[in-house]
């Protein structure tokens, strides 16, 4: 078997575990790691500093995003979110309260095609969801490569933070050549730094 098509079968094995962990989080105890996570978060000095942050659009079984996106608010920060535009393409939005959200290409809630567009050269910080990490900050998303090609796109100019249950953390995540490492790991209880 070829590295690229062995990297692909782990990916896949762990994706599957990585993704029955996550939906065994019961619904108490993920609000409750989600509300930890968005502490940690705010607490992050990059966040303190952060004028503009993109922020993902939760997924049921996903860390939620919603009370981080109400505290950023409250600070005063821009807040983007990401919408499916083709293969592999995230365009960024504004997000603002009241502002309608739309369904999008998997049937996550994403901006509207007509909402404001954000540049990533104006985002300070992204919050970067995962489907698996490791303490070397390597990410495992859902395999369809978007953050993967946003995050190299924004690579020096952003603080790239992922997020994530405890119950996704792996001993380590396969990588390919175009995956994107995070630069900081946020889970309910540890913070860690590549």
């Amino acid at each position: 078997m070829a590295d690229s098509e062995n990297v692909a079968y782990l990916k896949s094995e762990m994706r599957l575990r990585a993704r029955a962990a996550r939906r065994a989080v019961m619904p108490e105890q993920r609000e409750a790691a989600s509300h930890a996570v968005t502490e940690a978060l705010l607490a992050l000095p990059e966040m303190v500093a952060a004028r503009a942050v993109l922020v993902y659009g939760s997924m049921p079984e996903e860390v939620d995003t919603a009370e981080l996106i109400e505290s950023l608010w409250s600070r005063g920060v821009r807040v983007a979110l990401p919408r499916v535009r083709g293969r592999r393409d995230l365009q960024l939005h504004w997000h603002e309260r009241d502002r309608e959200l739309c369904i999008g290409a998997y049937g996550l809630k994403e901006p509207c095609p007509k909402a404001p567009e954000a540049l990533p050269s104006e985002i300070d910080l992204v919050v970067v969801p995962g489907v698996a990490y490791d303490l070397e900050c390597r990410r495992l998303g859902l395999g369809a490569g978007y953050y993967d090609t946003l995050l190299a796109e924004m690579r020096g100019t952003a603080v790239t933070v992922g997020v994530a249950f405890d119950e996704q953390l792996a001993r380590e995540v396969p990588c390919g050549a175009h995956d994107e490492r995070v630069d900081v790991l946020v889970t309910p209880t540890r913070v860690v730094r590549r």
